[in-house]
């Protein structure tokens, strides 16, 4: 028997048997609360998806999303990255091959979009300078002097504290934008 919880309060249980989340890909982690007299039943249910992606530590790599979506993820608000066959009016095709990530297969991404793609991590501490090459088409809205819409490339080294990656001007085909601070596409 699982003691009363009062509201807004939590309660440390251990399950008899772990999940394997060893396996790559994604992870479906549900519960439900059953309580007899609860009548209200659209807030007892707690879901969370866990990706696990291999870590790559052998380069050169090259990752042309052709056997699968690479371990990458979305995640954000109002994201709309969707993995396969661009389809869309501007943009047609992929980089290399048919699939790739685009934010809406076929179609726009969306108004208010603040969604971010996730790669599985790259352990580059052998490597004495690492270089990242990838192939990038865009179609963003230009709202002149307002910043409105950009895109941009950031890194963390523990999955909290996020660094944007570069500067306009450096590297090739780098940012091409530098407003007030922030360095984007």
């Amino acid at each position: 028997t699982i003691p009363s919880i009062g509201a807004n309060t939590a309660l440390p249980f251990t399950f008899a048997t772990g999940a394997n989340l060893a396996a790559n890909g994604n992870h479906l982690l549900e519960t439900d609360v059953l309580y007899a007299s609860d009548s209200f039943d659209d807030n007892d249910t707690l879901s969370l998806t866990l990706v696990n992606a291999p870590v790559i530590s052998s380069f050169p790599h090259l990752e042309d999303f052709e056997l699968n979506n690479g371990y990458w993820y979305t995640g954000g608000k109002f994201s709309s990255w969707e993995y396969g066959t661009p389809s869309s009016v501007k943009l047609k095709r992929a980089a290399s091959g048919s699939k790739a990530w685009k934010t809406r297969l076929n179609g726009t991404y969306n108004d208010g979009e603040l969604s971010y793609l996730y790669s599985p991590c790259y352990d580059v501490s052998a490597l004495t300078n690492p270089t990242i090459s990838f192939s990038l088409s865009f179609d963003l809205e230009d709202c002149g002097g307002t910043l409105c819409d950009g895109a941009y490339m950031e890194y963390s080294l523990d999955g909290n504290t996020w660094t944007r990656l570069g500067a306009n001007g450096q590297g090739t085909n780098w940012y091409n934008k530098a407003s007030a601070g922030n360095n984007l596409w």
